[in-house]
């Protein structure tokens, strides 16, 4: 039986298809991992929509250390406060983190478009209020006290956004390292790998191939309780 279309709701196929049309002659950029997108105290050139890849957002602070923001994935768009006139010179620098592939576009021509295409507008709404969320849950990440509960916190966090589900086993399918998580919690490398390595002992979790896996979701739901 072929599968019914809702009336005046695109598909994925077509929402992504929607997006790109607004970048379509926009500048196609490629990055290396590590390589820096933006950086935090320019302004940026354009609105950049991730087309495949993984770009990070962090500030540094006064002391040199890195804090992790966000991790941003195919189909977003960054920086997305200076895409709806925010600040546009916000700290936060913006890194590959594989290699990546990105469509950058005018920020001028993008507002004309929103103008008149309700859609995207609500698109563009959807994000900023996919974006506030993510600040609040970094906010209650960071407002346990042990490594541990920050970890499991995160992790869990990290399950919702890039989980992907293979029988009892969630793979979070985002090129993450133990200094990331670390930058991500405010806390040092050595003191998130020894955490990290108690849930591997544990079988909580696992890293296969650079990639983290939860084994027992339950369990670490329940470190959080």
């Amino acid at each position: 039986m072929k599968a019914q279309q809702t009336s005046g709701m695109p598909t994925t196929s077509a929402r992504n298809e929607s997006i790109l049309a607004h970048f379509n002659d926009g500048k196609l950029m490629h990055f290396s991992r590590e390589e820096t997108v933006i950086h935090g105290f320019d302004e940026p050139k354009g609105i950049y929509l991730i087309k495949k890849g993984f770009v990070k957002s962090y500030s540094v602070s006064k002391s040199g250390q890195e804090n992790m923001m966000f991790i941003h994935g195919a189909g977003e768009i960054i920086p997305m406060p200076w895409a709806l006139d925010g600040n546009n010179k916000t700290g936060l620098s913006y890194e590959a983190m594989s290699d990546t592939t990105i469509l950058r576009a005018p920020k001028d021509k993008l507002r004309v478009a929103m103008g008149s295409n309700p859609w995207l507008s609500q698109e563009m709404l959807k994000q900023a209020v996919n974006t506030i969320t993510l600040y609040t849950k970094r906010i209650q990440t960071l407002e346990f006290r042990s490594t541990r509960d920050r970890i499991c916190s995160q992790l869990l966090y990290l399950s919702e956004r890039f989980g992907e589900k293979h029988g009892k086993e969630i793979l979070i399918n985002a090129p993450i390292t133990h200094q990331d998580i670390a930058d991500s919690i405010n806390m040092t490398r050595e003191t998130a790998s020894r955490a990290l390595e108690i849930l591997f002992k544990e079988g909580i979790i696992e890293q296969v191939d650079h990639t983290f896996n939860i084994i027992d979701l339950g369990r670490l739901q329940k470190s959080l309780e």
